[in-house]
C-alpha cells in the first residue's frame, strides 16, 4: 500500500488530489491548519470507503511537521508521494493594506514578503528535511511541489504580484538545488504548474476544473516522473516549463 500525504488538502487542488489518489488505492493523510476542517473533509472521502487520515499541520511551524512524522513513522514506517500544495497569495488576503505590501511597490514591505515565501517556498522544503528518511523507504518516492506559471522569469508579462510571483520563482530554483542534493538517495522532487484551475485562489474562469487539473498531473506527471526528471518544473501536460 502507497502512504500519500497532501498539505493545505481540505477544499480544492489538496482536497481533489486526496480524492483521486485515495481512489488509486493510496492511503491518503489529509492535512490542514483546521483539524476540523480537516475531519471534515476526510470524513467526506472516507464515506466512499477511502482510506483518508485527516491531521492538523500549519506547514510553516516545524514542530507541527514533527509531530507528523512522528506519526507517520509509527502508524506506516515510510511515505512514498508528498504533494506540497499549501500556498497562500496576497491578493486573497482580507486586508487589501497588507495585500498591497506584497504587490504594489509603493507599499512593499519585506515582512509581508517573508510571511508569502514561508509558506510557499520554504515550507515544501522543510517537508522533505523532515520526511526525508521516510521517503527513502519507498520503492520510488516522489516529491510534488505545486507551483504556477507566475513562477516563470521569461513567461512573466505583467508587473507588481511580487509576493506570489517571487515566492513561486524562489520555490522553482530551491527545489532544483534540493533535488540535485537528494537524487543520489533515489527521491524525485518536481514542481509543477497545474494551469489556470477553478479555485478560490484561481476564480470561476479558470481553463481547468480540480478534477481535470489534477487528473492531468497525475496521469501526465505522477506516473511517469523518473529520477532523470528530478528537478524539473513541469507543466499539467508534462512537458518542462520555460524558467
Amino acid at each position: 500500500m502507497k502512504i500519500a500525504i497532501v498539505t493545505g488538502a481540505y477544499k480544492g487542488l489538496g482536497f481533489e488530489w486526496c480524492n483521486q489518489l485515495a481512489h488509486l488505492g493510496y492511503k491518503v493523510v489529509l492535512t490542514a491548519r483546521d483539524l476540523e476542517k480537516a475531519n471534515a473533509a476526510a470524513h467526506e472521502l472516507n464515506e466512499q470507503e477511502l482510506v483518508v487520515y485527516p491531521k492538523e499541520l500549519n506547514v510553516a511551524n516545524e514542530t507541527e511537521i514533527e509531530q507528523l512524522v512522528s506519526w507517520c513513522s509509527e502508524y506506516f514506517g515510510k511515505v512514498d508521494l508528498i504533494v506540497n500544495n499549501a500556498g497562500i497569495n496576497p491578493k486573497d488576503f482580507p486586508d487589501k493594506e497588507k495585500m498591497a505590501k506584497a504587490f504594489r511597490l509603493e507599499a512593499f514591505d519585506p515582512a509581508v514578503m517573508d510571511e508569502v515565501i514561508h509558506i510557499n517556498s520554504y515550507a515544501p522544503l522543510l517537508m522533505v528535511k523532515h520526511f526525508r528518511h521516510l521517503l527513502v523507504k519507498s520503492q520510488q518516492p516522489i516529491v510534488i511541489n505545486i507551483s504556477s506559471w507566475l513562477g516563470s522569469v521569461s513567461q512573466l508579462g505583467f508587473g507588481g504580484h511580487y509576493g506570489y510571483v517571487g515566492s513561486k520563482n524562489l520555490l522553482n530554483v530551491l527545489n532544483k538545488s534540493m533535488a540535485l542534493e537528494l537524487k543520489p538517495e533515489g527521491i524525485i522532487t518536481v514542481n509543477v504548474n497545474p494551469g489556470w484551475v477553478q479555485t478560490d485562489m484561481g476564480g470561476s474562469k479558470g481553463q481547468f476544473t480540480v478534477q481535470q487539473a489534477v487528473k492531468q498531473l497525475i496521469d501526465n506527471v505522477l506516473t511517469k516522473v523518473t529520477i532523470n526528471d528530478s528537478g524539473k518544473f513541469l507543466n499539467y501536460d508534462g512537458t518542462e516549463h520555460p524558467w
